[in-house]
């Protein structure tokens, strides 16, 4: 079964029901650089708050600019798990896992986002809590490292082109050229593209639309590249290179 999810035109139940079920805490973030935040979720319309940059909020901008990834929920449901004690008696306990997301043509995926420089793996008895849950709502379950499995150029390219997200009010009067023209140039370096313009509009206001255009999927460069005015694109998305960092996952 295909889950078009773009298709899907109301999210209200869905967002109640997995509304955030914790907020991140701040305890310990005199000691830790870039431990907790928020970030503007174009996606979800909302700000999205996240407990390690490098983790959570790495992962969420690879939500942001994956063109499958329709919606995400983070902190959104909470899942029982049973403890032996000390004294041999079972405690229930709570986990949040950190985002559920709803990608194109895929069952929901529940997501446990670890940060740090080296791979961690999460307790057993707590992944097979996630994942037998996961499984009982029909969903998949997967733990993920982005700061150790994202290669260094790509986790530089991600950051870059999230600040590019937000449309302004004067790209829509200039998508339709930018359009024709790499439509007869075919491959091209931005910054040509940009100069193109001139002298009827300065270039400097053509670039950050033209890095709008890679990052909301209608232009495509190479992604394992430093993305920058000497970048090469055509036309196309980079949801095949962010698929592989799924993939890869």
């Amino acid at each position: 079964m295909v889950n078009n999810w773009s298709a899907k035109k109301d999210w209200n139940k869905e967002d109640d029901l997995y509304s955030r079920k914790r907020n991140v805490s701040n305890k310990g973030s005199r000691e830790f650089e870039h431990l907790i935040g928020s970030m503007y979720s174009h996606k979800m319309k909302r700000g999205v708050q996240y407990e390690s940059f490098w983790g959570e909020c790495l992962f969420y901008y690879l939500l942001e600019l994956d063109f499958a990834t329709i919606r995400y929920y983070e902190q959104p449901v909470i899942v029982p798990k049973n403890r032996l004690t000390k004294e041999y008696l079972l405690k229930e306990e709570q986990h949040v896992p950190d985002v559920l997301t709803f990608r194109e043509g895929s069952r929901p995926k529940l997501f446990q986002i670890k940060g740090g420089n080296k791979k961690v793996e999460q307790n057993p008895d707590l992944f097979l809590a996630c994942e037998d849950y996961a499984k009982r709502q029909g969903w998949e379950y997967e733990l993920v490292n982005p700061k150790v499995s994202i290669p260094e150029i790509i986790k530089d390219n991600i950051l870059w082109l999230v600040n590019y997200l937000r449309p302004r009010e004067y790209y829509c009067d200039l998508i339709p050229e930018i359009i024709r023209r790499i439509n007869y140039l075919h491959k091209v370096e931005v910054i040509r593209v940009a100069k193109s313009f001139e002298p009827k509009v300065d270039y400097r206001h053509v670039l950050p639309l033209i890095f709008h255009m890679i990052a909301t999927g209608t232009l495509v460069t190479n992604i394992n590249k430093k993305i920058d005015h000497t970048s090469e694109v055509s036309f196309g998305s980079l949801f095949h290179d962010i698929n592989l960092l799924f993939e890869g996952k």
